[in-house]
């Protein structure tokens, strides 16, 4: 029998590449979008995670077209660069609701599911935040540290049934608004000599979905980016 897996933020950047990249591997694979709908062979289904009743809509949208689920992976994401003097309230709240609040429902909703077929969660962290301070990211990195802290939680909480992991990229996709002088200077960060690519994301995730002895692990996947420490 075919695994199933759901990912979300699976419409745009690292989450398409995962999503993809299991359906290579001959998973049969759920894709969660918000506004970009994924292409075939995924199955598309469409929820604002950054609403309380969004992770919800989204499980009961799985559940009426799969009936078991082997990993859950949590891609999708908020992400923005915020001075302090300009982080509100509805900015924190925003990047928190997305980044933190979303995986913890979600997996709470579907928990049941994987119980039963002793699958794994692995959720997409960061660098910044979940390994190192970012100078200028306060509220994205507070939510990403958040995100981390609860990987570890529902590792202990859903074990021995369910393992709980997750990924921390570095840089493997530029914004497009970096200048190639700002990118050049970020390489040089990078101890083995280059960026990263949504390929080495997903392949990270693949392993912890098949490591049956690893839970609660934070996997860097960043070339050695976060040994250079806080970003300036």
């Amino acid at each position: 029998m075919r695994r199933v897996a759901l990912v979300t933020g699976a419409g745009v950047r690292v989450g398409e590449a995962i999503a993809r990249d299991l359906a290579r591997q001959g998973w049969r694979v759920a894709a969660h979008y918000h506004a970009h709908r994924p292409r075939a062979p995924l199955v598309p289904l469409q929820a604002d995670l950054a609403l309380p009743t969004g992770p919800d809509a989204l499980a009961r949208a799985f559940r009426a077209r799969f009936d078991r689920l082997d990993l859950l992976v949590c891609s999708a994401a908020a992400f923005e660069a915020r001075p302090l003097a300009a982080t509100d309230a509805a900015a924190f709240d925003a990047q928190m609701d997305l980044n933190a609040r979303a995986p913890l429902l979600l997996a709470r909703a579907l928990a049941p599911l994987l119980r039963r077929s002793a699958g794994s969660i692995v959720n997409v962290a960061d660098v910044g935040g979940g390994l190192v301070a970012w100078k200028g990211f306060a509220a994205y990195a507070a939510s990403k540290a958040a995100l981390v802290r609860l990987t570890e939680c529902l590792a202990l909480e859903l074990a021995p049934k369910v393992r709980v992991n997750a990924v921390a990229p570095g840089t493997v996709l530029w914004p497009e608004r970096y200048p190639a002088s700002q990118r050049r200077e970020l390489t040089r960060r990078i101890p083995l000599g280059r960026a990263g690519t949504p390929g080495d994301v997903a392949a990270a995730v693949r392993y912890l979905a098949d490591a049956p002895f690893v839970t609660g692990a934070v996997l860097p996947v960043d070339g050695g980016r976060h040994l250079a420490g806080r970003s300036g």
